[in-house]
């Protein structure tokens, strides 16, 4: 959600702001707390980030910033204000990484987050302040609370016209103490965040149509791009999946029948002798349901370890494969899902331990070891 900056109707008349530039002042409505408030408690709001993207220009007092081409005493670099960095596209795009500190949280006042590679220019760390003049026309100051350093800029300090088009003279503050500095009435952007693309239309009309957006000159826009980059061939790899854990459960039912019908017959005098020493042939089942269990068991702890493992080799494909956008997927293996697999292979094995046990076990202990080659040999 942003402020529709692309109509006419929202700016007042032509302003003169000294030194020949002109230029229009924006009078629409700006996106406040209140309106942030009623969005957060909404069903389905998972995250929401306010940013104020022009954020603070500041002049830097006490450190040195990187030069460029023009390297004028009064030149500022932009800061930009957000509720919370770790959500601010940058970082959820893997373009930077938080290396040193934390991040900058809705409560935050007067903190900034900067690139290692200004602070390692200027010997500063995680618990040092910074100082900047607000303006040309001011002499007022403001300090910040370095509270974060974040990698990404390197490489990237390249010969810029302005210092401000060099990335690693360029950090973020709060955007609270934004507010005090300028004397703002809200924010110009909010990132909202939900589950799923169907969600995110069914929110985003829910928004429109709350009492505190009524008669608001607000945009909205949706972007799933990202999600539907990596849902696409999680999609297409849960089709193939489904086929093939279908495909093995038919294969595999009919190799463990035949594989427990060579191993029961295997035991045919074992049977014998437990039938005619009185045992049951339930006991003697469930002996076999037992032995097979246990193994089974053990066999579903290993695919449990395999199976986190390959999902994490699959999320390191699909990021590969999906471009730089998507910094981290995480994949998870459902509980629910593990439970109806290893429910379905118990009731597999018992029923192939049954089938298998029944064509011994329907005779009789003299007959067994008569077609096992030792007639006359019975108790």
């Amino acid at each position: 959600m942003e402020l529709d900056t692309n109509n006419q109707n929202n700016f007042g008349a032509a302003e003169d702001f000294g030194n020949g530039a002109s230029g229009y002042t924006y009078q629409g409505d700006f996106i406040t707390e209140k309106i942030i408030d009623a969005i957060s408690k909404l069903p389905g709001v998972v995250s929401y980030n306010a940013k104020s993207s022009e954020g603070y220009w500041g002049i830097p007092k006490d450190f040195e910033i990187f030069p460029a081409m023009v390297n004028a005493p009064d030149l500022a670099t932009p800061y930009p204000a957000v509720l919370d960095s770790s959500l601010d596209i940058k970082f959820l795009n893997g373009t930077y990484k938080l290396e040193e500190g934390r991040h900058i949280q809705p409560e935050d006042s007067y903190v900034a987050l900067i690139p290692k590679e200004l602070a390692d220019k200027n010997s500063l760390s995680v618990g040092d302040k910074i100082t900047f003049q607000d303006s040309v026309e001011e002499a007022g100051t403001s300090t910040f609370e370095i509270i974060g350093l974040f990698g990404g800029t390197e490489g990237t300090t390249k010969q810029a016209i302005t210092p401000d088009g060099i990335p690693a003279n360029c950090g973020y503050i709060d955007i609270n103490s934004l507010d005090r500095i300028y004397g703002l009435t809200g924010y110009d952007y909010l990132d909202i965040y939900t589950h799923s693309p169907e969600e995110a239309k069914e929110l985003m009309e829910t928004i429109k149509n709350l009492p505190e957006m009524k008669g608001k000159t607000f945009v909205f826009n949706l972007n799933t791009e990202d999600f539907d980059m990596v849902s696409t061939p999680l999609s297409s790899f849960g089709s193939m999946v489904d086929t093939a854990v279908w495909t093995i459960t038919v294969i595999g039912t009919l190799i463990i029948v035949l594989f427990l019908a060579l191993w029961t017959r295997s035991r045919k005098k074992e049977i014998a002798i437990l039938l005619a020493v009185g045992r049951s042939k339930a006991e003697i089942v469930g002996q076999f349901l037992t032995e097979n269990i246990l193994i089974a068991i053990l066999s579903m702890l290993a695919s449990i370890a395999l199976s986190f493992g390959l999902a994490n080799q699959i999320g390191s494909f699909i990021i590969s494969k999906a471009g730089e956008d998507i910094a981290n997927l995480n994949i998870q293996i459902a509980t629910s899902d593990m439970i109806k697999v290893f429910g379905t292979g118990f009731i597999l094995i018992c029923l192939a331990v049954v089938i298998a046990s029944y064509t011994v076990i329907r005779l009789q202990p003299k007959d067994i070891l008569t077609k096992n080659g030792i007639g006359g040999i019975y108790i």
